[in-house]
């Protein structure tokens, strides 16, 4: 065979060897750090850094088993907010006054609206009241 053929051969074969030789994965979870050597690698927050929403059945119907009112659960690290039915009237079956979040990412924190005060005659919230779920908010 020819020279050049069988260097080029024996190139193949080294760059082959060596590229399978050092290959590694590694997973990281968020804010997680791997070491090695003079290398450091660090798993930052996720870009969207948005809250993990949830929907659970609150009011259930046994007779035609369905689902009459979803909550939602809004979860952000170890805060949670939740929209729920806050007024049900039984006879018709429908949330007269729900409660409501919003998540403000730059203040990690959530702001939940409830009725403080309901009119049961004309199916309305008359007052409502917000109240900050995070850092800042009074217990």
């Amino acid at each position: 065979m020819n020279r050049h053929v069988w260097v080029g051969v024996i190139i193949t074969g080294l760059l082959l060897l060596a590229g399978n030789a050092g290959a590694k994965e590694i997973n990281l979870a968020p804010g997680e750090i791997y070491r090695q050597g003079g290398l450091i690698v660090t798993c930052g927050e996720s870009a969207t850094d948005a809250p993990l929403v949830l929907k659970d059945c609150q009011y259930w119907d046994d007779f035609h088993k369905k689902c009459l009112f979803e909550k939602t659960i809004y979860m952000y690290k170890k805060l949670e907010c939740v929209e729920e039915c806050q007024h049900w009237d039984e006879f018709s079956k429908t949330c007269n006054y729900q409660t409501k979040c919003v998540f403000y990412p730059d203040q990690k924190a959530f702001v939940r609206v409830t009725c403080e005060e309901f009119d049961d005659f004309s199916n309305v919230c008359v007052k409502k009241k917000e109240s900050r779920i995070g850092p800042g908010a009074k217990r």
